[in-house]
């Protein structure tokens, strides 16, 4: 057994592997997964959580998070094809979709006062925040969740973090988003942090618009940004 798999993990390593078993046990708790993909994954995440077990005696770590990795994609493949209660989309396939790679540029800037970008679902147009924030549009993808279509346009932060913006097509979803309420110009957003992950959700011209962005921008920013454009 050579030296280098059975070294310490680093902390950078030690993190990897909390955030992939992070994300995997909040995908657990939403979404309902065959058992025996459910059993799977806990048997991933307990190896995970115990480095001074074999597994990780008799693998490098780099392993470990491809599995983690792997397992995680498949979650979020059941997120986007789950419905809700009310048969339409699950608030966590539109927080999944939000989180994924975009697939395509970023829409371009299209004037106005505030100024938008060349994006819209319905009423909703994506804002262009670059000039009064400071936040860039950087790409965008769609994705059809529980047969809705969700738009998510993609911006960056002046400190390097990526936020996803997703508007679902059609009337409101159905349920209490998860998080506290905050009021806003006298308008409500939904504000849940945790993990590695910090969700805003409200209704926005009859659409639910969400925004997935990590737990290190402070929550009130990203509210901020929401109430911007919700006039």
């Amino acid at each position: 057994m050579s030296e280098e798999n059975d070294r310490p993990l680093t902390e950078e390593e030690q993190a990897l592997a909390r955030e992939g078993e992070a994300l995997i046990a909040s995908a657990m708790a939403d979404v309902r997964a065959p058992q025996s993909l459910r059993e799977s994954i806990e048997r991933e995440r307990d190896r995970a959580a115990a480095p001074r077990a074999p597994f990780w005696r008799r693998h490098r770590w780099a392993v470990a998070v491809a599995s983690l990795s792997v397992v995680a994609v498949a979650i979020v493949g059941i997120a986007l094809s789950t419905g809700g209660n009310n048969g339409g989309p699950s608030l966590n396939g539109v927080y999944a979709a939000a989180q994924l790679d975009p697939t395509a540029s970023a829409p371009a800037p299209a004037g106005g006062d505030p100024p938008v970008l060349a994006a819209n679902v319905g009423e909703v147009k994506f804002p262009d925040w670059k000039q009064s924030f400071g936040v860039t549009a950087v790409g965008r993808r769609e994705d059809e969740v529980a047969g809705r279509n969700v738009t998510t346009v993609y911006y960056r932060n002046p400190d390097g973090a990526r936020l996803g913006y997703a508007v679902v097509s059609g009337e409101p979803l159905g349920g209490t988003p998860p998080g506290r309420q905050v009021t806003r110009n006298g308008k409500t957003y939904h504000v849940a942090s945790g993990g590695q992950r910090t969700l805003v959700t409200w209704t926005q011209q009859g659409h639910t618009c969400a925004i997935v962005a990590p737990s290190g921008v402070p929550p009130g920013q990203l509210v901020t940004l929401a109430a911007s454009r919700n006039v």
